[in-house]
């Protein structure tokens, strides 16, 4: 469970708005996140992916203390979930997806991803 920081010890939960409410999620089942035009398609290991209607943008900065990396411009990945990276710049997501790493950004994501 993630804490939003070691002095409160309050758990973190994502809120997420849909049209039926807003669910809060725990960071750590959440492999990933992908860019859809205006949406967001969050894809979890204990659920079904779930569409949203808000831009990857607005979940980057809330999830960078929570171990996501953004790799290219439509996809967000938590580290934790990280198999494989090969030399083409791609990832090997757990749940068997890939995900592309940016050229641009691809040196400073794999250092992110070694990082502990």
């Amino acid at each position: 469970m993630q804490f939003l920081n070691n002095l409160q010890r309050i758990p973190f939960q994502l809120p997420v708005p849909t049209s039926k409410g807003t669910y809060f999620f725990d960071p750590c089942d959440i492999i990933r996140l992908e860019a859809s035009s205006n949406y967001t398609c969050i894809y979890f290991n204990n659920r079904l992916p779930l569409l949203i209607a808000k831009i990857l943008g607005d979940y980057e900065d809330v999830l960078a203390g929570c171990g996501f990396v953004r790799t290219h411009r439509s996809h967000l990945v938590n580290k934790s979930y990280v198999s494989f990276v090969d030399n083409a710049g791609n990832i090997l997501m757990k749940d068997a997806s890939r995900v592309e790493i940016s050229r641009r950004k691809r040196k400073q994501v794999i250092e992110l991803l070694k990082a502990a």
